[in-house]
């Protein structure tokens, strides 16, 4: 039998040779600025696509138990090697992995298994590990990649706060994209301007027409591929838009700040050496002032939309889960609070995928949310198929005659 594909930490540092690399659409404008990296250190690194034919074909080399994340990943990669007649020694698959109660962390070694199965050995899956915040990737990669999370990140936050207010249908999306393709440029050349690029793109959106309205602003926290996931989650945030709120999505970069923070709090209960403590903290500060940076570029929009210090988050969550208990369950609880607290959300959504273990743990516990404090959570699960975000007609429609009766009182 031969041996299975190449599941590694490290090999992304060198110099790609050509290589295709395959990155997962769980966000879609992050998953384009990492492959803009990626390209510029030889590899023809690109998203991978997403459909409902990747879907089912994930869906039929995977066990059927899987969370759909799963099989949404390894159809398009299954995909995207037939459908190009690919050398699969020449392919690579960017498969982070992760820790906690959650079956995210088997995928690689799961794709291992079925890319043996389908004679494609040669395939290499790179995935770094959340236990020790992708150390596996040197940090210079680290940053760069980190860099593009946030951006993206603002980006889509930058849209979702303009979008639903303007007067020109389909003007938002424009300038956002014209602007995500200066960003994948930067990155590709490795001129690296993305901060001018971002001031630039800021000062765009900023002068979008927009109707003097009010809407219903409603928080989505969740697993982060799913809720992260346009395709699968059905164009949630749309959707919310559709029905007359404004959506305001937790951040990918949260779970890095989550790995980085998690690290150093084991570190310290396991009392890891003086140097490991520090490096830690030297990395956890440099991400921080990446992100105050770039929230200060956006400040002319974002002001109001700056995201709660991680700490701040655990904190929240660790008032229903340990800490220990890692994963994305203490963040969803802790910025679903924090939504409500701190942002004065009217509702939240709970986004996870079906059979997700995070995701049902979370829904037991939002009915005493709920209770706390005075707000709607609605949760839904998504496994590719139905409605499921018909779920928040009923809300929305409550949220946004109550905004109109109090705008007329």
């Amino acid at each position: 039998m031969p041996a299975g594909p190449r599941v590694e930490e490290r090999r992304m540092d060198g110099p790609g040779g050509g290589k295709h690399l395959f990155i997962p659409p769980m966000c879609p404008m992050g998953a384009r600025l990492v492959a803009a990296i990626f390209r510029s250190r030889g590899y023809r690194a690109r998203m991978l696509e997403e459909n409902d034919e990747t879907l089912a074909l994930g869906l039929k080399h995977t066990g059927g138990g899987e969370c759909v994340p799963c099989p949404c990943t390894t159809g398009s990669l299954l995909h995207a090697i037939r459908s190009e007649n690919l050398d699969p020694n020449q392919v690579v698959f960017f498969m982070p992995t992760a820790s906690g109660p959650c079956r995210f962390g088997q995928y690689a070694r799961l794709d291992e298994i079925i890319l043996q199965r389908l004679g494609w050995p040669g395939v290499q899956i790179f995935s770094p590990s959340a236990e020790n915040a992708y150390a596996g990737m040197a940090l210079s990669t680290r940053k760069r990649l980190f860099r593009a999370v946030m951006l993206a990140d603002i980006v889509r936050k930058l849209s979702m706060k303009v979008r639903p207010y303007e007067r020109e249908a389909g003007a938002t999306d424009a300038v956002i994209e014209a602007g995500l393709r200066r960003l994948e440029e930067t990155f590709e050349t490795g001129r690296d301007r993305d901060r001018e690029i971002l001031a630039g793109l800021v000062d765009e959106v900023a002068r979008i027409p927009a109707r003097d309205e009010r809407r219903p602003l409603v928080g989505v926290v969740g697993e982060i591929f799913v809720r992260s996931d346009p395709f699968i989650n059905m164009d949630l945030c749309r959707r919310i838009e559709e029905l007359g709120g404004e959506a305001w999505l937790a951040p990918l970069g949260e779970w890095i700040l989550y790995t980085a923070e998690n690290t150093r709090r084991v570190a310290a209960e396991t009392r890891a050496g003086a140097l490991t403590r520090v490096r830690q903290w030297l990395e956890t500060h440099w991400f921080l002032a990446g992100e105050r940076a770039y929230y200060d570029i956006a400040d002319p929009v974002l002001h109001d939309r700056r995201e709660p210090h991680l700490p701040e988050i655990m904190e929240e969550g660790m008032r229903y889960l340990p800490w220990q208990f890692e994963g994305e369950a203490i963040l969803t609880l802790g910025r679903a609070a924090l939504f409500r607290k701190r942002d004065s959300v009217q509702a939240v959504v709970n986004a996870s995928p079906m059979f997700c273990m995070p995701g049902t743990v979370t829904t037991s516990i939002f009915p005493r949310m709920e209770r706390e404090l005075g707000m709607p959570v609605i949760c839904n699960f998504y496994d590719g198929s139905g409605d499921p975000n018909q779920s928040l007609v009923p809300t929305m429609h409550y949220l946004c005659e109550a905004m109109r009766a109090g705008a007329g009182a």
